[in-house]
């Protein structure tokens, strides 16, 4: 088995039915259950997901967002549609759409802004002029968006989903590489603030994903350990991130979030209805199985 933590607290729908309880109840095992398809996890506390591409459909917007910055960046030091395709590939677009796992879709807004000063610099341009171009380039497109969240609408099921397990004894946390204030933004303009206990986004002089620091620091303010916390997301970024964390494992979306499943993830989700909580503690649940029956 792949991933973080692999094993741990995770048992298959044969070995469940294989248990031993007494009076109705769980003996010596775990409060809370988490079943990801047919697969039960055990000993959970607190689900983080990842925004972008996870909650919100952001695939169109930071297709145009990418080529915005780019062609504005080209523009501003009088290069031509070389340095225009230079910068999309740093940034992960091609014509194909974009690479889950690219700087656009899983890098913070520094890490692009570096990417792009980069291929500028590699060009044969003055990086303290390149530098400060970046920026501004940056700082005009989103001027011109006028905000982020009208045009990354959460997924299909998305809020429903959210607000179900908001009703178990499970904490969910929001940590995302996108800006705090595009990450507010976005719970705020869908109402779905409410179904979240805590939320993160990424300043420019916080370490980014894949770094624990700030998954560790939701997890604190959920007073939840990360080892029973299950990260959910769509890039490398966020498996790594559980790895490095060591936390109780990482669930990867897939092709109806526009993407094949990560390499390596403990868990594959198809659909959020396919995300299932338990709490042994129900009066007169017998197994997590009978919940399936």
């Amino acid at each position: 088995m792949q991933g973080p933590q692999a094993g741990k607290g995770m048992l298959a729908y044969s070995q469940i039915e294989a248990l031993k309880f007494d009076n109705g109840r769980f003996e010596d095992i775990a409060m809370v259950w988490v079943r990801c398809g047919q697969q039960w996890m055990a000993d959970i506390d607190a689900i983080v997901f990842d925004k972008d591409g996870t909650l919100a459909n952001s695939h169109q917007l930071l297709h145009r967002t990418a080529l915005a910055r780019a062609e504005a960046c080209a523009t501003a030091v009088g290069a031509g549609d070389e340095i225009v395709q230079a910068l999309l590939t740093c940034f992960g677009v091609s014509p194909q759409g974009i690479d889950p796992d690219g700087l656009m879709a899983a890098g913070t807004r520094e890490a692009n802004r570096q990417g792009a000063i980069t291929v500028l610099v590699q060009a044969g341009y003055p990086q303290e002029k390149v530098t400060a171009l970046v920026a501004d380039c940056f700082a005009a497109v989103n001027a011109a968006r006028n905000g982020k969240a009208a045009y990354t609408p959460p997924f299909e099921g998305t809020a429903a989903m959210l607000e179900r397990l908001h009703q178990s004894p499970l904490k969910l946390g929001v940590l995302s590489s996108d800006s705090p204030a595009y990450v507010e933004e976005f719970l705020r303009y869908y109402d779905l603030m409410p179904w979240v206990d805590e939320w993160q986004g990424t300043r420019p002089q916080d370490p980014p994903k894949p770094d624990p620091t700030l998954l560790l620091e939701v997890c604190d303010r959920l007073q939840v350990s990360v080892a029973h916390t299950l990260v959910i997301g769509d890039s490398w970024a966020d498996l790594a991130l559980a790895e490095q964390a060591n936390a109780a494992g990482f669930i990867s979306v897939s092709e109806p979030w526009g993407r094949s499943p990560v390499p390596g993830a403990t868990r594959i989700l198809s659909q959020w209805d396919d995300l299932v909580v338990v709490d042994s503690a129900q009066p007169g649940l017998s197994s997590p199985c009978d919940t399936l029956k």
